[in-house]
């Protein structure tokens, strides 16, 4: 049966997730853009929102958390040590460093983030707000070991997103976020919350056998690579790119990433008035042809229909049960 849901509106919902995460040890800074992005990803539809203080434990900070420093740099790029940072906070951090850079000193910079404790969450927030500034927006995170390469294989990949972003003329950005599993760690535990089965083919149990029973994933299964060799191939990719390039947690060198708590991401900024002049009309021309080839739906465009309407009734749909252990949380921490 569905888990019941209940209307909490926008202000209420990401007020009450800063207090449960300061409940937890975060100060107020680091509380209040986790709470926003998780917000603003829960306004979207997305997985990556409010689901993640369903288990609070996996949000609370690592033993000796700091703010992040920035420990190498050129005019054109960054490597950031999160120094046990929640994930959120480093990406910021990197996507705002990428983007000035392409924009001062360009055309391409790239900043890369390691040493984070928690989820970057929704990558497209990230991706966003880099195209906003006017800069194409690459980025990828890695994350520990919840995804087999194929069935009958242990884990050994992370949900692996990547995010594009492209500012685009007379609208908002063009983005595109996917994950390179079948589905997202927090859509498994969503699913878990809300008492709804998986779909088909999308993770495995124990056994290594496809179930759709969220409660088997978490207990010792694995999520599967979308599109079989090729999602697995680009989840590969992304190991390397953001885990092994940003000097995160690396298969084969530590026994385990969840254990590491060091995950990855590497940001690409591109001002692309550095290679072509009218990016943003050739955006919007390129999005305007594929849109009238028929019955097309353009990347972002249920995520902005969402966000649209959740924003005009001021409320969120959010499973009681998650909502209830934010609540619980935010009063009185969390057993």
């Amino acid at each position: 049966m569905s888990e019941e849901v209940v209307n909490v509106s926008i202000e209420e919902a990401c007020n009450t997730t800063k207090a449960a995460l300061m409940k937890i040890g975060w100060d107020e800074e680091d509380a209040t853009v986790q709470a926003e992005i998780m917000t603003a990803a829960e306004t979207c539809g997305n997985n990556q929102g409010l689901v993640k203080m369903y288990q609070p434990a996996m949000m609370k900070p690592a033993e000796g958390a700091a703010k992040p420093t920035v420990e190498r740099e050129t005019p054109t790029s960054a490597v950031i040590n999160g120094n046990k940072a929640p994930g959120m906070i480093a990406a910021v951090r990197a996507a705002d460093l990428a983007a000035e850079k392409a924009l001062t000193n360009g055309p391409i910079a790239m900043v890369s983030a390691y040493n984070t404790c928690t989820s970057s969450g929704q990558l497209a927030y990230y991706a966003e707000r880099m195209a906003k500034k006017g800069v194409v927006a690459i980025v990828l995170a890695n994350s520990p070991e919840f995804v087999a390469p194929t069935k009958g294989a242990k884990p050994c990949f992370g949900t692996n997103p990547m995010a594009f972003g492209f500012p685009k003329k007379d609208s908002s950005p063009l983005v595109f976020d996917m994950s390179t599993s079948s589905i997202a760690l927090f859509g498994v535990m969503t699913a878990k919350a809300k008492g709804e089965p998986l779909p088909e083919g999308v993770a495995y149990d124990k056994e290594g056998e496809f179930t759709t029973d969220a409660s088997a994933v978490l207990d010792g299964g694995a999520i599967a690579p979308f599109g079989g060799h090729k999602g697995a191939g680009l989840s590969l990719m992304v190991e390397l790119l953001a885990g092994a390039l940003s000097g995160g947690a690396t298969l084969g060198e530590v026994e385990s990433k969840k254990t590491a708590k060091s995950w990855g991401h590497t940001v690409i900024a591109i001002q692309p008035g550095g290679f072509v002049d009218g990016f943003e009309e050739k955006v919007a021309s390129v999005c305007g042809a594929v849109k009238s080839s028929g019955p097309v739906r353009l990347p972002g465009e249920s995520s902005a229909s969402t966000r649209d309407e959740r924003t005009a009734q001021g409320t969120l749909p959010i499973p009681s049960k998650i909502w209830d252990m934010i609540q619980q949380t935010a009063k009185g921490g969390y057993a």
